[in-house]
């Protein structure tokens, strides 16, 4: 994967890392614990696949759920009456994850 490639990996490992670092230390209803995990799985998984075709959709994958999962927990925080920023850069990484894995997946190879 180009440079690029590598941004993207490290942005989905740090995205796993915060959401697993905050399931640890954090207070979250069960299905948001289901979610997050799962989140963590598919964004760990696909950082660490070989460079390639499949690697990128799998990161863009990730991310798509990452978006969902964390818009879904972002309307709920605003719902309750307090903006959570963790969880609106949560949503705001995942866009870029996903801009940016597929901007490495439609460039051409050299």
């Amino acid at each position: 994967m180009t440079s690029i490639g590598g941004v993207v990996r490290a942005d989905a490992l740090v995205i796993a890392a915060v959401t697993a670092l905050l399931l640890v230390v954090g207070d979250h209803p069960v299905e948001f614990v289901v979610a997050d995990i799962l989140v963590v799985a598919l964004l760990v998984a696909a950082a660490l696949l070989p460079a390639g075709r499949g690697a990128v959709m799998a990161l863009a994958i990730a991310f798509g759920v990452g978006l969902g999962v964390f818009t879904v927990a972002f309307a709920a925080s605003v719902d309750d009456g307090a903006v959570s920023w963790p969880l609106l850069s949560a949503v705001l990484g995942c866009l870029v994850g996903i801009a940016l894995a597929l901007k490495v997946g439609i460039a051409p190879r050299s």
